[in-house]
């Protein structure tokens, strides 16, 4: 099920659930923030995720590029050939979310820590 189909996951039309999932992946999310930087070739992208295969890293960038949120680019002049993948205006379009939702998760780990620690005082 791709993004574009959970629009009516509820029976009704939700925006929010087609948002989570073009974000829902174990990589997506690192892979988004590293595309955010540069455009990447698919060996460099995969040596900044440690832990990830190259079977998941095909896979979430294929479900990404289904999402038309990043684009893959094969350049054939290049041996081996050269293929690389950047936001596309779709994708850059997500960078303000990506980041406000960064600045929240670090203040909501931030809260939990300093609740946890002062109740373990």
């Amino acid at each position: 099920m791709d993004a574009l189909d959970m629009k009516t996951r509820h029976g009704e039309l939700c925006p929010l659930d087609t948002t989570l999932k073009i974000l829902d992946g174990k990589w997506k999310s690192i892979i988004l923030c590293r595309l955010m930087e540069q455009e990447l070739r698919y060996s460099e992208l995969l040596k900044t995720l440690p832990g990830c295969t190259r079977r998941m890293l095909s896979l979430q960038l294929s479900q990404l590029e289904q999402d038309q949120i990043i684009a893959k680019e094969i350049d054939v002049s290049f041996i081996p050939i050269k293929t690389s993948y950047h936001l596309t205006d779709l994708g850059k379009s997500l960078v303000p979310l990506i980041k406000s939702m960064d600045q929240w998760g670090e203040m909501y780990i931030k809260t939990i820590q300093d609740t946890t620690s002062s109740e373990i005082i």
